[in-house]
């Protein structure tokens, strides 16, 4: 019995995309912290719910013609709660929309480019030659993996930075680029896996990701790759030693993860264990933070 209850919330919070809008939050939280800014909570706030409006519309737009037949626990659970997901996502938009409008128009401006980027990469934008379809930007061959990153980079970093600077706080232009170069470094990295695993639906739908286009062993190792240079990095950064380690070790220990998983790759594990990474890297650093000025 406690065992089902837990499974069903777990499972809730990780197919509504609950867990990867708090992931957001962390990502936006390690910006303050990595700048030495102070919190804004709307800021956290249109971070999370802007996550979980775009991840929720990307999965329903991605319908399968039979969802409840499909392999995947996910996708069952998603098109079993459909009309919850889109009640969740209402009410993600309209909270951006009233927190937006309080936000320096500069700020506003960004936010809106950055959704319109996040319903591009989905919604039928792109003529394809020869076809007469349309496609989303992710049909680009090799875009998938660097849109992702570049996104989860501009609203994570730029956005509470241009929030910050509008408020009037010094802003060291060389950390925001350093900071920005290692959200990007790291989201490639955690989500090669994730293009691995859908290497072959990928292939269905017609999308050119790195994977298929050098490989699983070679995108593995990419992925592997990416994670040694966010990690000598941060590094050879001038951040205080506590804060160099923590991130150090949370990317080395992300690294053992993906090449030595210590469970099944199932949903679980890409879900919980490969987005919490995010989570897992404020957390460290938050408790580096604490030990450094205590």
């Amino acid at each position: 019995m406690l065992r089902n209850y837990l499974q069903r919330t777990v499972d809730t919070l990780l197919f509504s995309n609950v867990f990867i809008a708090a992931c957001a939050v962390a990502q936006g939280g390690l910006t303050y912290l990595l700048l030495s800014l102070p919190f804004k909570s709307e800021v956290l706030i249109i971070l999370g719910c802007s996550t979980l409006a775009l991840y929720n519309f990307s999965m329903i737009l991605a319908k399968p013609p039979h969802p409840d037949k499909s392999r995947f626990r996910r996708v069952r659970w998603v098109f079993k709660h459909e009309r919850s997901l889109w009640v969740w996502t209402g009410i993600a938009v309209a909270v951006l929309l009233v927190l937006g409008l309080r936000l320096h128009l500069p700020s506003f401006l960004l936010l809106g480019i950055m959704g319109a980027m996040g319903v591009a990469y989905n919604l039928p934008v792109l003529p394809i030659p020869g076809k007469q379809r349309w496609a989303g930007l992710r049909q680009i061959t090799g875009l998938k993996l660097f849109y992702i990153g570049l996104m989860w980079a501009m609203s994570n970093v730029l956005l509470p930075v241009a929030e910050a600077y509008h408020d009037g706080f010094a802003i060291d232009v060389g950390q925001v680029a350093q900071l920005l170069g290692w959200v990007f470094l790291f989201v490639l990295a955690i989500t090669i896996p994730f293009d691995i695993r859908d290497i072959y639906q990928d292939r269905y739908y017609g999308l050119k990701t790195i994977p298929i286009m050098v490989g699983e062993h070679k995108a593995l190792a990419l992925s592997a790759v990416l994670l040694v240079l966010h990690a000598g990095w941060v590094w050879i950064s001038g951040y205080p030693l506590q804060v160099r380690l923590a991130l150090s070790i949370t990317s080395l220990f992300c690294l053992v993860m993906i090449l030595f998983p210590p469970v099944k790759k199932n949903e679980y594990y890409y879900f919980f264990i490969l987005d919490g990474m995010m989570a897992l890297q404020f957390l460290a650093v938050w408790v580096g933070y604490c030990n450094w000025f205590t």
